[in-house]
């Protein structure tokens, strides 16, 4: 089998690689592919629910008994530790997830941004890419069995049943069910599709550089009461014609994550860009 025609990533089965699942991957493969349409409506279900049921009205107990069904999905072998034991998203990142959402503007007014994984991960503070990769990972554990059930049949894989728990989008309930996967040294493997994993990434930063890029710079560029500090992010070129300098309007006006949401408002419609943009120059995992 030749690397190139593999589906699903090659994972390292005694140790850990280092690439999360990417929900600006899914939301870019959603209108062209069904199983990332199944992975983003079960996503928004989730978040959805989360943010209506318990971050809005402030249930903090139901709402971290919610999030205490997120454990670490070591069957993936995804993640930062080399030996499979990163922390667990148990009762702490239950925590950590719902103080993060209850402290995020958009997420406390319910505006239906935070309903979507990849503007979580973009705009609040405290949920970065391991933790989202994890929650995609233990919310769509059924979509990931079936197809790495699909990829066993392919490769004719021998499988065990197992039972997995999973969220149910219909019921709104985390459900127990059996699942046939292939196991190694008595522990069972789930499978991913390469199209939606990528490796360390900042979103934030990217935003950031993105703003500075196509908004900030044209600001300045364009101001016609400029600030004598503007001077410094400005260009001359020899036919007088003037160039923003991105990177130093980048290093002034970047903000933190838990800020971005200024640019957000500032800016409207710059989100839907960015998503754009990522899709073109944020591909998936090599």
């Amino acid at each position: 089998m030749k690397k190139q025609d593999i589906d699903f990533v090659n994972i390292p089965i005694d140790e850990d690689l280092t690439a999360f699942i990417c929900p600006f991957l899914i939301e870019n493969n959603k209108l062209g592919n069904k199983l990332a349409l199944d992975i983003y409506e079960k996503m928004h279900q989730f978040l959805s629910k989360l943010n209506s049921d318990f971050i809005k009205p402030n249930k903090s107990i139901e709402g971290k008994e919610f999030l205490s069904h997120l454990h670490e999905p070591n069957e993936y072998h995804l993640g930062y530790s080399g030996t499979n034991k990163g922390k667990a998203v148990s009762n702490t990142r239950a925590v950590t997830i719902f103080d993060a959402l209850r402290n995020n503007r958009f997420a406390k007014q319910n505006v239906n941004v935070t309903n979507d994984a990849h503007f979580v991960l973009l705009l609040v503070k405290g949920i970065g890419q391991d933790i989202m990769s994890d929650i995609i990972a233990n919310v769509c554990r059924d979509i990931f069995a079936s197809f790495t059930s699909e990829i066993c049949k392919k490769y004719k894989i021998s499988v065990s049943s197992v039972s997995i728990e999973f969220y149910n989008a219909i019921t709104k309930k985390w459900e127990v069910k059996s699942v046939n996967l292939p196991f190694y040294k008595g522990k069972y493997i789930i499978l991913l599709p390469k199209f939606i994993i990528s490796g360390g990434r900042e979103y934030s930063n990217l935003y950031n550089w993105f703003i500075a890029k196509n908004y900030l710079s044209i600001e300045i560029l364009n101001n016609k009461n400029p600030l004598p500090s503007d001077a410094k992010f400005i260009s001359q070129m020899k036919d007088g014609t003037k160039k923003a300098i991105v990177k130093k309007i980048y290093k002034a006006y970047r903000k933190p994550k838990d800020e971005l949401i200024e640019f957000v408002i500032r800016f409207q419609g710059s989100l839907d860009e960015f998503v754009r943009y990522a899709k073109e120059h944020y591909p998936e995992l090599d």
